[in-house]
């Protein structure tokens, strides 16, 4: 489901700031670590991680 979110809805608004979707080359997925709350389920996050090639 995140990787989905990424592919659908990050990358897409990473490419509309400008200047910065001329210089990425590759962008691939090196894991995450999601987070929640047990007890209310009031919230939850996900730390992403990416490496990310890009050239000026």
């Amino acid at each position: 489901a995140l990787d989905e979110r990424m592919e659908n809805q990050v990358y897409p608004a990473l490419g509309n700031v400008p200047g910065l979707g001329n210089l990425i080359r590759t962008m691939a997925a090196q894991g995450y670590n999601y987070q929640r709350d047990d007890e209310m389920a009031m919230w939850g996050s996900a730390d992403l991680t990416y490496d990310i090639t890009y050239s000026m």
